[in-house]
């Protein structure tokens, strides 16, 4: 009698979605001095240099104009490691930049973790924000699910998808394979970009 091979097992990673984090001044004043500071974006870039991986300008901000969401970051992080289903940390370092997601930005599927060049990685966290009403469509964030095959984790053809609602928190494990859809942005101007502070919660 021949012996079958266990039937792939599809995993589904959780999900951490809290809308509403700032209060409206914290988010206008991040949003205005985000604005301000235009000049000082550059082309976002990855580990391995690809140019055709990933589309954006990136901002690497004063501890002082992200406070507000690495603040909330770091106190959140306790109470959604049982919701991701992941072990509980002692969180170190909250990483943090500012991303402007301008007509044809997009970020290939990734994962954000690395044992040797970023080993201490382990919630990857994304906040939105933007102008009102909100001038792009697209961005969306898609985290995909892992397809268990023969004790060994591949990426699923199946996915979970984000809507860059502004104003909203996502946090989820930084293993999880995602990758950010391409913005349509009619307008060109910079202001009306879609807006992240992202960035990770690192172990000690």
């Amino acid at each position: 009698m021949e012996s079958t091979a266990a039937a792939p097992r599809t995993i589904r990673h959780p999900v951490v979605i809290i809308d509403g984090l700032l209060d409206a001044g914290e988010s206008s004043s991040l949003l205005a001095r985000v604005l301000a500071s235009e000049a000082q974006f550059q082309p976002s870039a990855t580990h391995d240099a690809r140019a055709d991986y990933r589309h954006s300008l990136v901002l690497n901000p004063p501890p002082e104009l992200v406070e507000p969401v690495v603040r909330r970051v770091r106190s959140l992080t306790p109470d959604v490691l049982p919701e991701l289903r992941v072990q509980p940390i002692t969180v170190g370092i909250v990483e943090a930049q500012v991303t402007a997601s301008i007509d044809g930005s997009f970020f290939g599927v990734h994962t954000d973790a690395d044992r040797q060049k970023v080993p201490k990685r382990y919630l990857t966290y994304v906040y939105y924000f933007n102008r009102q009403p909100k001038a792009f469509s697209g961005g969306e964030l898609r985290v995909y699910d892992d397809v268990l095959r023969n004790g060994k984790l591949a990426r699923g053809e199946t996915f979970q998808t984000i809507e860059p609602v502004h104003n909203r928190l996502v946090l989820f494990w930084a293993r999880t394979m995602h990758e950010v859809m391409p913005v349509h942005m009619p307008s060109g101007e910079f202001g009306d970009a879609r807006f992240t502070v992202n960035g990770w919660v690192n172990s000690t």
